[in-house]
């Protein structure tokens, strides 16, 4: 079972969108797929596949939803509907945890999670188990500045990178096909030797469907063989003295 981590840096980027497209994608690949809402506090998956109520098995185990030959979870299926999770960050933990481990997933080629933005409990307690990550933004330098502190995090963790995907980077005239680009500060993340695997367009149809129908899975696929694994950085020593006096 291949752990594939969708992160962002900031919210409201397209992130569920995408980790629920390519979970899709994958099972039309004819591959076996689970997906894991991994943003317990703001789920959003099943507002995607459907608010289907989780079952219990005899082993206490959960037992995913299926939609669309995608098995998934959530807390939002638990959860009263427009109730918030009011849960202290070691409770979250603890649940984002227990909806990998404790859910019965049987035989899965692929798990996705749906990671929640920048830097929550969950991603603290579930990115070092990840076996892959790929990165969801959009061209604004507010997004970039996040992303840059999740490149960061996958370097400590030494967590591969299959590469990163620009979300509503133009938008495309329905008549001549011109694409006008909506943010100014165009960027990418090459300098780590992490690729665009996709540009994504601000579309009518992506916004009503939240859904990416032709998600770039070639690409994907191709990142999972020839990964990103960025080098841990090293604190030299007089570094550490000069930490060490910054707490004192």
């Amino acid at each position: 079972m291949i752990k594939v981590a969708v992160v962002s840096g900031k919210g409201g980027v397209g992130k569920t969108t995408i980790a629920v497209s390519l979970a899709l994608a994958l099972a039309k690949s004819g591959f076996k797929v689970g997906l894991v809402d991994a943003d317990v506090t703001g789920s959003n998956v099943p507002d995607i596949l459907g608010r289907v109520e989780l079952g219990v098995s005899d082993r206490d185990t959960l037992i995913p939803a299926i939609s669309r030959g995608v098995k998934y979870v959530s807390i939002g299926q638990i959860a009263s509907d427009g109730k918030p999770v009011l849960w202290d960050p070691k409770d979250v933990r603890s649940a984002a945890r227990q909806l990998l481990e404790r859910t019965d997933w049987g035989d899965i080629d692929y798990l996705i999670f749906d990671f929640p933005p920048g830097f929550e409990a969950e991603t603290i307690e579930l990115l070092p188990l990840m076996d892959y990550v790929l990165i969801v933004t959009i061209p604004s330098m507010l997004s970039k500045s996040k992303v840059l502190r999740m490149v960061e995090a996958c370097r400590e963790y030494e967590r591969p990178i299959i590469g990163v995907i620009m979300n509503m980077s133009y938008v495309e005239c329905p008549s001549c096909g011109y694409r006008h680009i909506i943010f100014a500060e165009d960027h990418s993340f090459e300098e780590f030797g992490i690729p665009t695997i996709a540009e994504l367009p601000l579309s009518h149809e992506i916004a009503v469907n939240k859904l990416v129908n032709e998600f770039p899975l070639d690409k994907f696929l191709e990142g999972i063989n020839n990964p990103v694994i960025l080098k841990k950085k090293r604190i030299s020593i007089s570094k550490l003295v000069e930490l060490a006096f910054k707490v004192m």
